[in-house]
């Protein structure tokens, strides 16, 4: 008895666990509204509301909307540097970043405006290379879409980003 009991709980909780398991209506529509082609991979709940894993076609992306279905924000991986917007590229190539190695890049998108960040690491830029990672710096840099940085700030690891 106790057996069917915990097989039927556990068959309770993986039905819970799918891709629309307490979002309000009002975040699944607005979810809806935006990306109409996107694919939810899975939902979670953070302290902003409820993001979003998800793919349209081959991008992925993540995007996070309020109790009520307000869209807060959107963030997705940029693959390549060249596939910077050129504003973004040429601030970074003039930056004193130029030189450092680009682990990853996001795009941000929100409803007022968009940036993306970059991070990067100076341990190729180290002239000891078996110390390298002990004096690596990395950091997150934000780029506005005209190219201007907003901010710089280091982090433990790219790992982290």
């Amino acid at each position: 008895m106790i057996i069917m009991l915990m097989i039927f709980s556990a068959d309770n909780i993986f039905a819970q666990s799918g891709p629309k398991s307490n979002v309000p209506d009002a975040v699944l529509s607005a979810f809806t509204a935006k990306y109409p082609k996107a694919e939810i991979k899975k939902w979670n709940m953070n302290s902003d509301g409820f993001t979003a894993k998800a793919a349209d076609g081959h991008q992925k992306f993540n995007a996070t909307f309020d109790q009520s279905g307000q869209w807060l924000n959107t963030t997705s991986s940029v693959s390549w540097s060249w596939k910077l917007p050129s504003e973004v590229r040429a601030a970074l190539k003039s930056s004193k970043y130029a030189a450092w190695r680009v682990d990853g890049i996001k795009k941000v998108e929100t409803p007022s405006s968009g940036f993306y960040l970059v991070c990067v690491d100076n341990a190729d830029l180290q002239p000891d290379g078996a110390h390298a990672l002990v004096f690596t710096e990395n950091k997150v840099v934000t780029f506005k879409p005209t190219g201007e940085i907003s901010s710089a700030k280091s982090i433990q690891s790219p790992l982290l980003f």
